[in-house]
């Protein structure tokens, strides 16, 4: 006898091709879903970040996702109204996936409370909120989100910080399960990195290119340094960034590269000698680009976040953990870390070892416990 088909709605404010953290990890879970149980099909709900005149519905394999159309925004946030899509979304799966945060369609999600009570519903917790930007909208945001959580099955977190750090997951907690993040790992080359002292070495960051990724104060930390930086990425603090360059007079070695495909990203990765997430705030709750460094065997420089950041990169493991918001620190570790040539090669080593705990086999195994009821 066939099984019955169950039908997995992913919400998710945006989806591939957009490029980012959560996009790339809902793709993943997609594709692996479809791969590991022949029983899913996916429906993907989410906006379309790209100018267009009406919805947009692409079907792969036993996937559809719906692009929403979207002309209004705030602070990167999508403004618009969800009638019927949402709703007959909603109605047609067997369980619902939202990834948080997303507040304009948390708010029409409560509006739905009907249907999500008779369905399984499960929120991954991506990003606490505290102490990013969106901290002055709690006194509205924070009754929205604990509502929402009530009718959560489950809610899964990243990284045992995210938990740790929010006062609000804390009144669910018999509901929290920890499912880290992963990476894509087709077509990875993994590399262990030697130091050549005949080179100028190369830094790499890897992000959307906003305010709180904290890219700023990596480019003031190699101001007096010997080095070249590649930046991947674009966004809307590109040209403050470039402003940035040309006040300390540096464009001769900082480098922007704002439309890399996956090939020619997967170069940077293996031709450079540092990767550095220097993020400023909370905004950045796990940082994948941090897990593809590291299985390429690129020491890692991150920042000291009450999130999953320095839970990926290890501090004296695999790189080193700095404060947010402090050139200083970060020079001070470039350096550290390009003058010990058996320390580097150390890091690397456990680069790729610490990468593959991390694995994408694991997560989708994870996953699908939750929406199949066996754990």
């Amino acid at each position: 006898m066939k099984k019955k088909e169950l039908v997995v709605l992913e919400i998710v404010k945006y989806y591939y091709p957009s490029k980012g953290g959560m996009e790339s990890f809902v793709k993943l879970l997609v594709d692996n879903l479809i791969s590991f149980n022949s029983t899913y099909s996916v429906n993907v709900f989410t906006v379309s970040n790209l100018s267009t005149s009406k919805n947009v519905i692409k079907l792969f394999n036993r996937s559809k996702i719906t692009y929403n159309r979207c002309l209004l925004f705030f602070r990167s946030q999508p403004l618009k109204f969800y009638f019927s899509g949402l709703k007959i979304n909603l109605e047609n799966a067997d369980i619902i996936h939202h990834n948080f945060p997303f507040p304009n369609i948390e708010i029409w999600l409560l509006y739905y409370n009907k249907i999500l009570s008779k369905k399984k519903f499960i929120i991954t917790w991506h990003a606490n909120f505290d102490n990013t930007r969106w901290k002055l909208f709690n006194i509205f945001y924070k009754p929205i989100i604990n509502n929402l959580l009530n009718y959560a099955d489950y809610i899964i977190v990243t990284s045992p910080a995210l938990f740790e750090n929010s006062s609000i997951l804390k009144k669910h907690s018999n509901k929290v399960k920890i499912i880290p993040l992963s990476y894509d790992i087709s077509n990875f080359t993994y590399n262990h990195k030697t130091l050549n002292p005949d080179c100028v070495k190369k830094i790499l960051f890897v992000g959307k290119l906003r305010e709180y990724k904290g890219v700023q104060f990596l480019i003031e930390s190699i101001v007096d340094l010997d080095v070249i930086l590649f930046i991947v990425g674009d966004g809307e603090y590109l040209n403050v960034l470039k402003k940035i360059v040309n006040k300390y007079n540096i464009g001769e070695k900082v480098n922007f590269i704002t439309n890399a495909n996956n090939e020619l990203l997967d170069k940077f990765y293996l031709n450079s000698d540092l990767f550095v997430l220097p993020s400023i705030n909370e905004a950045e709750a796990f940082g994948i680009v941090q897990l593809e460094a590291l299985a390429r065997g690129l020491p890692v420089i991150n920042t000291n976040l009450k999130s999953g950041v320095p839970y990926v990169s290890l501090d004296g493991l695999t790189g080193f953990t700095v404060h947010p918001k402090d050139s200083e620190a970060l020079k001070s570790s470039i350096i550290r870390i390009f003058s010990n040539k058996d320390q580097y090669e150390n890091f690397s080593k456990n680069a790729i070892a610490r990468a593959s705990i991390f694995s994408s086999k694991i997560m989708t195994e994870s996953y699908n416990n939750l929406f199949s009821n066996e754990i």
